[in-house]
């Protein structure tokens, strides 16, 4: 004779431990998402590196940390914020900005408003010239991975990075005033716009 308080303890056992086996599933999927420093607490934490650990970190700051940071930030021609989404950022600010943020002792206005030119051969070396976007593409796949370069265009500049095989455009994009984006150069309006392409590798 079946016995219903066993059926009804063993039923309730079951449920019991569905239950634990759903908050544990929860628990491992569901982690509390860590907020990310302010801006200005971000870039004072990269003060307290020495010169070798900023050398080490530079491609995640421009790679990662800064299209994180300042990504829809919009474009203007005149833009010069220090500040991520607030104000605007033309794409020579954006460029000098970045990088006297991190601690490069360059005349940041200065460069900003010169042909990207200047700001390459001031800063870069290894600079190379290119008529061709694909050509551009192949001389930095066939570089070191994790580098940092300027690029000019006709009338625009940013940064390049390589991951792996694909690399990025990282700049205030002027089309449509969109600001500030990272791209995949093969898809990047801006950079198959262009019909030169100056190029230097960058290192802190």
């Amino acid at each position: 004779m079946i016995n219903i308080k066993t059926i009804l303890f063993s039923l309730f056992l079951a449920f019991v431990s569905c239950k634990k086996s759903n908050e544990n599933i929860a628990n491992t999927t569901k982690p509390n998402p860590v907020a990310k420093p302010n801006y200005k607490d971000f870039l004072a934490k990269i003060q307290q590196k020495n010169k070798e650990e900023k050398s080490q970190y530079f491609f995640k700051y421009i790679n990662s940390e800064i299209p994180d940071y300042w990504q829809k930030t919009p474009w203007t021609f005149g833009g010069t914020s220090r500040e991520p989404k607030k104000g605007s950022i033309a794409c020579g600010y954006f460029v000098t900005n970045i990088l006297s943020d991190y601690g490069f002792d360059i005349k940041r206005a200065y460069l900003a408003q010169q042909a990207s030119s200047v700001m390459i051969k001031q800063l870069c070396t290894d600079i190379k010239y290119f008529s061709k976007r694909e050509d551009l593409e192949n001389y930095i796949l066939n570089k070191e991975k994790n580098q940092v370069y300027i690029v000019g265009l006709d009338f625009h500049t940013g940064f390049v990075t390589r991951e792996n095989k694909d690399t990025y455009f990282i700049h205030s994009n002027y089309i449509n005033n969109q600001g500030v984006v990272k791209e995949n150069t093969t898809t990047s309006k801006a950079l198959n716009a262009s019909k030169s392409f100056m190029i230097g590798n960058l290192k802190y």
